[in-house]
């Protein structure tokens, strides 16, 4: 059991190193650490790898191997220490560092919004359009850290299921039991 909260807790913390080297390395080239870190196309990857390793970590360690419901935990287990770290990191950030960024994202939000006027007010109203408008100009830092995370989560529980059953062990290579 303890190896069951160790190897996410492990590998979270290696996937949430990368990520502060990562934002460093956007801000040291002068771009938008928030807008590219929270990209589906840097964060998914990364999460599914650490993952991965993740579990094969306790597959290789488990003397019984690996069972679906032992790799869909971790992964959950995973993905909600990554996500609290990465919502630290983003507070922090928040806090003592350049909220301009911040300020950045939320006027990509809002330009996103103008750009979608016409959909939203076909598929709802006016009223609506304004509603989305005002509330993508006033979201705090907190939202959007809130957000980001959300993002995190959404992409760990779309992969844990995947990845648990793809790395289970198969009845016939689990080990005799009596």
């Amino acid at each position: 059991m303890k190896l069951l909260v160790k190897a996410p807790l492990r590998f979270s913390q290696i996937a949430v190193i990368f990520v502060v080297i990562m934002f460093f390395i956007i801000l040291l080239l002068d771009k938008n650490p928030i807008i590219y870190i929270s990209n589906i196309i840097f964060l998914g990857p990364l999460l599914a790898i650490f993952l991965f390793f993740s579990i094969k970590y306790f597959k290789d360690l488990s003397d019984d191997g690996l069972r679906f419901w032992q790799g869909f935990s971790m992964g959950l287990l995973y993905i909600i220490f990554f996500s609290i770290s990465y919502a630290v990191l983003l507070l922090l950030y928040s806090e003592f560092f350049d909220t301009a960024h911040f300020n950045e994202y939320r006027m990509i939000s809002v330009d996103r919004v103008v750009v979608q006027k016409e959909m939203i007010v076909d598929q709802f109203d006016e009223k609506a359009y304004d509603e989305f408008l005002l509330s993508a100009q006033s979201q705090s830092n907190l939202q959007i850290i809130g957000r980001l995370v959300r993002n995190s989560l959404i992409i760990g529980v779309i992969l844990t299921p995947i990845t648990a059953l793809f790395m289970r062990t198969n009845e016939a290579q689990r080990p005799y039991q009596n």
